[in-house]
């Protein structure tokens, strides 16, 4: 019995979405505490590196929802 309209390779696709959203972000914090820490610019280095881990984050799971939309768009066609 099917309990989800999701096949274990769309767990897969977007549970590893889940995970490099997450690295990006924590990149993000990572690289902007250590900016904090060598120009003193805290809190303002942390929170750019939030905002820049997110954006990043944000591309990747864009252009991973594109790519999937065009292979799905080419599978219809068949």
């Amino acid at each position: 019995m099917k309990l989800s309209p999701f096949s274990a390779q769309d767990f897969a696709t977007i549970s590893t979405l889940g995970l490099e959203f997450a690295v990006a972000v924590a990149l993000g914090v990572g690289g902007g505490y250590l900016a904090d820490q060598k120009w003193a610019l805290a809190p303002w280095g942390t929170v750019a590196g939030v905002f820049a881990g997110f954006a990043l984050g944000m591309y990747i799971v864009i252009k991973e929802a594109k790519r999937l939309e065009k292979e799905n768009a080419l599978k219809d066609k068949k």
